[in-house]
C-alpha cells in the first residue's frame, strides 16, 4: 500500500489554528511537536522552529526528518494561502548522525542542501552549543511563495513520501504468510511406526 503522508494536527489532535504549536503523526504514532509557529499580524509570514521528537529513536533516520520538514511546509502552504514567506530554523539533534565522527557538520550540510532543494534561500549555518555534542549547528533560511518554489516543494513532497514509504516498509518485519491446510498437515509431527519385532 502506498504511503499517503503524515498527519498534522493542532494540540490534542484537534484542528490546527495558525500560530499555535502543531503535532505530527505517522498514522497513530506521534512523531513530535513543532512548538514555535510565530505568525505576523496579517498572517503572511511565519517563523517555524523548535521541533521536538516524541522519541528521538524514531527520528534516527534522516529520511523521517526530511519528510517532516517537507510535510510541515506543504501543510502551511496548502491550508493558508495568505502565507507568502516562511522562515525555518532547524536545530533538533538527530543522535544517530550527530554522534558519528563529523556527524554534526554532515547533518548541517544535509539540512542546508535539503532546504535549498525546496526553494529556501538566504540559508545560514550557525554554531550553537549543545549539551551532548561538541559541534552542533542551527540551519535557517526563508521559503518564499512563488510558482517555482511551489513546484519544487510539490515534487519534493512526492519524492519524500515515496522514499519514506519504502523505508518504513523495509523496517517492518515481514508478516508470516498464512499457512494452507495442506501446509499445516505437512508440518505436523509424523511419527514413524516402530518396527515389528
Amino acid at each position: 500500500m502506498m504511503f499517503k503522508g503524515l498527519r498534522i494536527t493542532g494540540l490534542r489532535s484537534g484542528p490546527y489554528v495558525l500560530g499555535e504549536p502543531l503535532d505530527v503523526f505517522d498514522g497513530k504514532v506521534h512523531l513530535g511537536r513543532l512548538h514555535t509557529v510565530n505568525a505576523s499580524a496579517d498572517g503572511a509570514e511565519l517563523r517555524l522552529e523548535d521541533f521536538r521528537a516524541t522519541d528521538l529513536r524514531q527520528l534516527g533516520s534522516w529520511r523521517t526528518a526530511r519528510l517532516i520538514v517537507v510535510e510541515v511546509l506543504s501543510f502551511f502552504i496548502e491550508r493558508f494561502p495568505s502565507i507568502s514567506a516562511i522562515g525555518i530554523v532547524l536545530s533538533a539533534d538527530i543522535e544517530s548522525l550527530e554522534s558519528q565522527k563529523d556527524g554534526a557538520t554532515r547533518l548541517a550540510s544535509a539540512r542546508a542542501q535539503m532546504l535549498q532543494s525546496v526553494g529556501v534561500h538566504d540559508i545560514h549555518v550557525t554554531p550553537r552549543p549543545h549539551p551532548r555534542y561538541s559541534a552542533h549547528f542551527v540551519v535557517s533560511g526563508v521559503w518564499l511563495y512563488n510558482r517555482d518554489n511551489a513546484d519544487l516543494l510539490a515534487g519534493a513532497l512526492q519524492d519524500e513520501r515515496q522514499a519514506y514509504g519504502q523505508f518504513r516498509a523495509a523496517a517492518q518485519p515481514a508478516a508470516a504468510a498464512p499457512r494452507s491446510v495442506l501446509g499445516r498437515l505437512l508440518q505436523k509431527d509424523r511419527r514413524v511406526p516402530a518396527a515389528h519385532k
